[in-house]
């Protein structure tokens, strides 16, 4: 089981991150707007590539910013395994945006999870993809 975070699973290409914005699809689990686009593999170093945006709007502060984003990142960390399988098992690749949208700072627990719930409504969703 593999728990790292590595460059190659960050989404920072900007012509991806703009067919992410243009035709992904989306969907709400407090506190994350999860938008994610499922596309065939196309030389990507990584089936799974996620970025995480906090609102500067709301926290005003970078430290609180980058706190949100460091429990999101160790989150992500454990809990990608299940989601990369399933997408390697079906030949695909997905980009996802994770938009975090709560007013207040959330404790680890909480941000995990939540986080658990996406990745099980991420699966359905590709699944449910792959059949239609």
């Amino acid at each position: 089981m593999d728990v790292s975070f590595p460059k190659k699973e960050h989404l920072c290409l900007k012509r991806r991150f703009d067919a992410l914005l243009a035709q992904g699809k989306s969907f709400f689990i407090y506190p994350f707007r999860v938008i994610y686009l499922l596309r065939d593999p196309d030389s990507d170093p990584a089936p799974v590539q996620v970025a995480i945006s906090v609102r500067k709007k709301q926290f005003k502060h970078a430290v609180t910013r980058n706190l949100i984003k460091r429990r999101f990142r160790e989150s992500w960390r454990h809990q990608k395994t299940g989601l990369t399988t399933c997408i390697t098992a079906q030949n695909k690749s997905l980009s996802i945006l994770m938009v975090y949208g709560a007013s207040e700072v959330l404790p680890f627990s909480e941000i995990d999870t939540r986080l658990k719930l996406v990745m099980h409504r991420l699966i359905e969703l590709v699944t449910s993809d792959e059949s239609q």
